[in-house]
């Protein structure tokens, strides 16, 4: 259980400053996290995860050399949902802290976004209304965490199968 924990703090803490970093250097600047956010958001994530690697390598190091597929997809998921949990609650803290001019600032340049986007006025029509329909979900902090733990759990979820079959084979 100390594994688990301790790994998806590691990851977690990973996250939060791949993810939370480039506010406090490059400042709240929607057009850089349209760029290059998601990118370097969801890289940071996969590899931030493979903590659940990490656990069941050394879970079955303890146990002699051999660990089973599902104690060690077990532990692969214990060590996601930690990491998610609190990657959750830092997002939201990260949002309650920085209030809600970065909000307001990524849904206005989504909002531009759709605006200048290419086609005819209906299709460009429709992308506006479907921004300015998720308005509330750039103030909704504690969704905005619960989204974010989310997708912190599937990716580990999916790490966790493939390490899960990679150290179930002897050491």
């Amino acid at each position: 259980m100390n594994r688990v924990l301790n790994h998806g703090l590691v990851a977690a803490i990973l996250m939060s400053i791949v993810l939370f970093g480039p506010y406090f250097i490059v400042g709240p600047d929607p057009d850089w996290a349209q760029r290059w956010g998601r990118m370097i958001g969801y890289a940071g994530m996969v590899l931030a995860l493979t903590a659940t690697f990490f656990a069941m390598r050394a879970e079955r190091e303890r146990a002699g050399g051999e660990i089973g597929f599902g104690r060690a997809l077990g532990i692969g998921l214990g060590v996601s949902a930690v990491a998610a949990l609190c990657f959750g609650l830092a997002t939201w803290g990260f949002y309650a802290y920085v209030g809600d001019a970065l909000p307001q600032q990524l849904y206005d340049s989504y909002l531009a976004a759709a605006r200048a986007s290419t086609g005819d006025a209906a299709t460009v029509a429709a992308k506006v209304a479907e921004v300015e329909s998720m308005r509330g979900f750039f103030f909704n902090f504690p969704l905005q965490g619960a989204v974010m733990g989310a997708t912190v759990f599937l990716i580990g979820a999916v790490e966790s199968l493939i390490g899960a079959a990679v150290v179930r084979r002897r050491a």
